[in-house]
């Protein structure tokens, strides 16, 4: 299950005025943490642009499972900062500015770019020692970051982190060489930038100016 985030920071806007009606909204894109999500603040003084259409605007950004722009995968790991908007005292409704809302927030997307991101695992390999050579092979294959953590002599432990992708069917590999005598534990360790990214997002083919 791949995610997205922006690969820099940008400026986005939307407009959305058909026969009586408009909203216009402006926002910044802005990285934020591994794991912190989609979250959204004003910037916006309420003499520009009152504080029940900002409030709009806010549920709007959150209501909205938000899809990058290089696969169509979830957004995530960014702040939305509503810069400005616009308006109208007989026109305007509340439906005016989700329009204009999610047409501000993916046009940023299309200006920044996005990066693809994959989940990865922790992992603890426990394998005999004569069979180190073979799984740190396999571990680079695998484009897995690892060091050795001990060795008694007889076993040896490695440790490190992997893409789920490349190291989920890995545990059948690992019974198979070490005769059954080694072991494999893995835990969630979170996203991180997709090791192969061109060629998933190839293989996806996600056309996102084609996407309505």
């Amino acid at each position: 299950l791949y995610k997205e985030t922006i690969a820099a920071p940008s400026i986005g806007v939307g407009h959305y005025e058909p026969l009586r009606h408009y909203a216009e909204c402006h926002v910044r894109l802005v990285p934020t943490a591994p794991g912190s999500g989609v979250t959204n603040r004003s910037l916006c003084h309420v003499d520009t642009l009152g504080l029940t259409w900002q409030r709009l605007i806010s549920g709007h950004i959150s209501e909205k499972q938000h899809k990058g722009v290089l696969t169509g995968a979830p957004l995530t790991d960014v702040c939305v900062e509503l810069l400005t908007g616009g308006a109208h005292l007989k026109h305007t409704e509340g439906g005016d500015f989700r329009q204009a809302t999610y047409r501000a927030v993916r046009h940023g997307l299309m200006k920044s770019g996005c990066t693809l991101l994959e989940p990865y695992y922790k992992f603890r390999l426990e394998v005999p020692t004569s069979c180190v050579g073979r799984a740190m092979s396999d571990l680079q294959a695998r484009c897995a970051e690892f060091e050795i953590e001990c060795s008694d002599g007889e076993n040896t432990v490695i440790c490190g982190k992997a893409p789920v992708a490349a190291i989920h069917d890995y545990p059948r590999e690992v019974i198979s060489y070490t005769h059954g005598n080694g072991r494999l534990f893995c835990t969630s360790d979170g996203y991180e930038p997709c090791h192969d990214e061109k060629e998933v997002v190839e293989g996806i083919g996600y056309d996102p100016e084609g996407d309505l």
